[in-house]
This record gives structure tokens, C-alpha cells and sequence, in this order.
């Protein structure tokens, strides 16, 4: 099937078309791990955590790391990586013998060399110097940067979509250098103007675009939204309803304007009725799939 095959179908025919075609994983390799955030956490303190190494396999490590840390304070800002944690102000609860709380706040952000024995009862309590005296036998920095590896995929699940915006971006790249278009990542209603003199109504003066597309011949602009839904739940609801919205809005403009969606994943099958609201709406709204099938292809060259 190719885009004009697809598009006079019903908003019902074109739902069907898409669900039966979502991917199931919009995961590239270079999802699981970004290694060049991993590689600059890492270095950040890759000058305290060498210094640290010296604690090591200590057999006395608290008084080593009372004395170690009273003449270098500023190498407690490297603990927070040391026990994955990204926060460098931590609250902590106490808890004594006798199960009476008490809080208290530490800063590895701005040390506080007044309070040296309360840093060190911290570390030892966390495990940290048991580790450092027991376990550790190898460099802490390349320790942390395990560490940092592990801390990343936590934020795998907000990668989704900048994965999505990355696939997008090439596959535009890629049609506006053979068909000779403009095209802009994180356009702005005012660079769109500024540029391509093309008037762009927005629902909020912030409002970036994921991709615009110019076509100077047409004096047309293609704007582009893009994301992926692989569970359900209530915000794609919410995500359809915006861009049923966004895609009326923009084209009131007097000028040709064009709005795509590329959205994929199996979440759109808990999420029947908003998406069949959104197709009664918006006129193209392509998977995976129908970009792989040269839909967004067809929709520039026409």
C-alpha cells in the first residue's frame, strides 16, 4: 500500500491500517546505554576518585579516611557517585539503638569541613568503607563508571521518545537532501518565520516542533511531532487529544501548512477510542512502518 492508497480511506480503515502495524520496540542499540554521558560523569570526578583509590584494602580505613578527608575535604564530593546516588544534598534519616529518628542533611555539593566525623559516620553506615577496605580491588574510577552505566539505564524510559526524534531527524535528512527541501529540528514558530516567512499560529509562545520541513518551491512548511508509546495508561489520552488540537490550530495559518504525526507502539492498542478521535482529525499519522513503506516520502513529493 502506498500513501494515496492509505489516504482515501475512511479515519476507520486508516486506524485499523495503523494498529495492525505498530513495531514492537523502537529501541536502537544505542538506547541501552549513553555512553558519552556515562564517559563525562565519570570524569567529573576522576581526579577525587583516583585520590581515592589510595583507601583501598586499608586495614585501619576509618582513621585513613579521617585523616585523608580533614586535609582534602573537597574529596567527599565524589561519594554520591560512589554510592549511586545522583543527588549531591542528601537527608538522612537516623535511626539509634533505642529506635529514636532523627534527620539530618548532608551537602557534597558545598562541603562542610566543620563536620568531617559526620561525612565519615555517613560513609561508614552507608557500607562504603566496608566496601572500600573489603571489596574494592580495582580502580574506583573504573568502578563509578559501572556505576554511571547502570545509574543510565534508569533513564532508559525517558529515551523513548529522543529515540524516536532521532529516527525522525535522519529519515527527514535523508528526503530533504534528495528532494531539495529545508528542514529545521526544534523549530520555533518565530525561526519558521524568520526563515522560511511562513506564518505559524501556536497554542504557546515555547512551542517547538520536533521537525519542520520547508518546500521554497511550494512555499510550504510540514510540521512534524513525533513520540512512542510502548504501555498504556491515561497520558496517551491526553498526548492524542494535544495533537488533535495542535493539528487544527496550526492550520488555520492563511499560509500551507501541513501537520504530520509519527507516533508507534503497542500502547496505542489500549487506546482505541482518543486515537480514533485523533484520525478523525488529523490526516496523516504514520508508524514506523509507513515511514519504512515511503509514506512521509510521498507526502513531500506531492
Amino acid at each position: 500500500m502506498n500513501l494515496n492508497d492509505y489516504a482515501i480511506k475512511t479515519s476507520r480503515e486508516r486506524l485499523d491500517i495503523f494498529l495492525t502495524s505498530l513495531s514492537v520496540t523502537n529501541r536502537t542499540p544505542e538506547y541501552y546505554v549513553n555512553w558519552e554521558k556515562v564517559e563525562s560523569k565519570t570524569k567529573e570526578y576522576e581526579l577525587e576518585l583516583n585520590t581515592l583509590n589510595y583507601l583501598i584494602g586499608k586495614e585501619n580505613i576509618r582513621d585513613e579516611a579521617q585523616n585523608l578527608f580533614s586535609k582534602q575535604p573537597e574529596l567527599l564530593r565524589a561519594i554520591p557517585s560512589l554510592i549511586a546516588s545522583r543527588e549531591k544534598v542528601l537527608d538522612i534519616l537516623i535511626v539509634d539503638d533505642y529506635d529514636n529518628m532523627d534527620f539530618e542533611q548532608l551537602s557534597f555539593k558545598k562541603i562542610d569541613s566543620t563536620r568531617i566525623q559526620d561525612y565519615l559516620d555517613f560513609i561508614e553506615q552507608s557500607g562504603l568503607l566496608d566496601f572500600l577496605q573489603n571489596k574494592a580491588n580495582r580502580s574506583l574510577v573504573d568502578y563509578v563508571y559501572g556505576v554511571e552505566a547502570g545509574l543510565d539505564s534508569n533513564a532508559r524510559k525517558n529515551r523513548s521518545g529522543t529515540t524516536m526524534e532521532g529516527i525522525l531527524e535522519r529519515h527527514v535528512a535523508k528526503l530533504a537532501n534528495e528532494l531539495g527541501l529545508e528542514w529545521k529540528a526544534q523549530a520555533t514558530a518565530l525561526f519558521i518565520k524568520e526563515n522560511w516567512n511562513i506564518d505559524v499560529p501556536v497554542d504557546k509562545s515555547e512551542r517547538r516542533f520536533d521537525v519542520a520541513v520547508y518546500s521554497k518551491e511550494k512555499h510550504k512548511v510540514w510540521l512534524i511531532e513525533t513520540n512512542y508509546y510502548g504501555g498504556g495508561g491515561s497520558k496517551l489520552k491526553a498526548v492524542a487529544g494535544e495533537f488533535t488540537e495542535l493539528s487544527q490550530f496550526v492550520t488555520t495559518s492563511n499560509d500551507a501548512i501541513e501537520f504530520v504525526w509519527v507516533t508507534d507502539g503497542q500502547g496505542w492498542k489500549t487506546a482505541h477510542l482518543p486515537l480514533s478521535e485523533a484520525f478523525g482529525h488529523i490526516q496523516n499519522i504514520f508508524n514506523l512502518n509507513m515511514l519504512k513503506e515511503g509514506y512521509l516520502s510521498e507526502l513531500l513529493e506531492n
